[in-house]
């Protein structure tokens, strides 16, 4: 009998694992603000980053890849890349022109 009961409550866990059944929806993490070809201004203090990004502005440096924990950054020269671990990071800022 305990058999049974354990082999109707594996099925029920299966079939609500396969069909998406009790799963939150993603959520955003912290580098969602952050999109590949913007650009974004650099300030280090500490070893710690604040990132401030402007809409429609070109400035600094331009981020090159958002990974799951990090971000990676090419200078305005597009001599050398930084990549920023996520723990490394003290805030992201964005400051929105506004329209005239």
């Amino acid at each position: 009998m305990n058999t049974i009961r354990l082999s109707v409550v594996a099925a029920i866990l299966l079939a609500n694992s396969t069909t998406g059944q009790g799963q939150e929806k993603a959520r955003k993490n912290f580098l969602s603000a952050l999109k590949e070809g913007q650009s974004v201004v650099l300030k280090e203090n500490g070893g710690r980053y604040e990132i401030t990004v402007m809409k429609d502005v070109r400035l600094g440096h331009t981020i090159i890849e958002v990974g799951p924990d990090y971000i990676v950054v090419e200078d305005a020269a597009k001599v050398s890349e930084r990549r920023i671990p996520v723990y490394s990071i003290k805030a992201i800022t964005r400051i929105k022109v506004p329209k005239e």
